[in-house]
C-alpha cells in the first residue's frame, strides 16, 4: 500500500503532482483533486509529495511538513562549482574517529543519491570508528601477503603488479598505501536484483564523495581496497557482513584530514563532445 493521502483544505488543484509523476499513476479525478488510479505501478519516489506547492500530498506515511524546505537552501552556482573544483583526493589523515552525528548524517543523506527505478537498494558498508578499521586493515594487509606469495607475477593485473612493487618497495607495511592511515572505509554495494544495481553504488558513493568536503572530511577512491575486498579475496565481503546477493561498486577510505588545500587546481580543457545534428 502506498498509503496517498490528499488535504483538500490545502490543495490548490494546480495538477503539479499529475504533470511531475515519471510512472503517471496519479490523474485528476473525484471532483477535479488528485487520485491514484494505478497504485501498483508506484515507485514510491515521493515525486508529487516534493512538488506540491501547498503540502497537500501525503505519501508512504510521510508527513510534508517534515521535509525540509528547499527555497534558498541550494549552494549557489559558484559555491557548488568551487566544490568540484577544489574536492582533492585525501592522502593524510587525523588519527581519530568521526563523531557519531557527523558520520551518521553523512551516510544517511548521501543515500538520498538517486537509484535505477528508484530501487533503492544501496549498502553502505563502514567502520564507524578507528579500531574497527584497524582490525580491517591487518586482515588486508595479511591476505595481501597471501595473495601476493600466490599469484605469479607473470599473472600479475595492472593493479596486483602495483601492490607487489609497493610491498617490495616496503615490506613491513611500515606505510599503509592501502587505507592510507584514514580512520574510516566505506564501501558502497547494491543488490544485484536492483535494475541498475552497477550504477547505483558508484552514484550513492559520489554524493558521499561531496557531500564529506562541505562538513570538512577528507576521502580517496580507493582501488586498492576494492581490489582485495571485491576482485581479489571476496569472501571478505561476506566477513564484513555484506549480502550474497550485492555486488561491491567501490570503496572509499575517509577521515578527518590532516592536510589543508587552499585552492583548486588548473586542469586541461575538458572532452566535450558537441552533437549539432542527428
Amino acid at each position: 500500500m502506498i498509503d496517498f493521502k490528499l488535504n483538500q483544505d490545502r490543495c490548490i488543484q494546480c495538477g503539479e503532482c499529475v504533470a511531475d509523476c515519471p510512472v503517471q499513476v496519479i490523474a485528476m479525478e473525484d471532483g477535479g483533486y488528485p487520485s491514484i488510479i494505478a497504485e501498483n505501478n508506484c515507485i514510491g519516489c515521493q515525486h508529487c509529495l516534493a512538488v506540491c506547492p501547498t503540502a497537500a500530498i501525503s505519501i508512504l506515511g510521510k508527513n510534508p511538513d517534515e521535509s525540509l524546505a528547499i527555497k534558498d537552501a541550494f549552494p549557489t552556482a559558484e559555491s557548488m562549482s568551487t566544490l568540484i573544483k577544489g574536492r582533492r583526493s585525501v592522502r593524510r589523515y587525523k588519527q581519530k574517529s568521526l563523531d557519531e552525528t557527523t558520520l551518521n548524517t553523512l551516510l544517511e543523506t548521501a543515500l538520498h543519491a538517486p537509484t535505477g527505478v528508484n530501487a533503492r537498494q544501496v549498502l553502505f558498508t563502514v567502520t564507524r570508528t578507528m579500531e574497527a578499521t584497524n582490525a580491517l586493515r591487518t586482515a588486508l594487509y595479511k591476505r595481501l601477503e597471501e595473495l601476493l606469495s600466490s599469484i605469479p607475477p607473470e599473472e600479475d593485473t595492472m593493479l596486483s603488479r602495483y601492490m607487489r612493487r609497493l610491498r617490495d618497495a616496503d615490506p613491513e607495511y611500515a606505510t599503509d598505501f592501502i587505507l592510507r592511515g584514514a580512520p574510516h572505509v566505506l564501501i558502497a554495494s547494491s543488490s544485484t536484483k536492483a535494475p541498475s544495481y552497477d550504477k547505483d553504488s558508484l552514484i550513492a558513493l559520489s554524493y558521499f564523495d561531496l557531500l564529506a568536503q562541505s562538513w570538512g572530511v577528507g576521502t580517496v577512491w580507493n582501488g586498492m581496497l576494492t581490489w582485495c575486498v571485491r576482485d581479489s579475496s571476496p569472501d571478505l565481503a561476506a566477513r564484513l557482513g555484506i549480502p550474497e546477493d550485492h555486488k561491491i561498486g567501490y570503496a572509499m577510505a575517509f577521515g578527518a584530514p590532516a592536510v589543508r588545500y587552499h585552492r583548486t587546481v588548473q586542469h586541461s580543457p575538458a572532452n566535450i563532445n558537441v552533437i549539432n545534428t542527428f
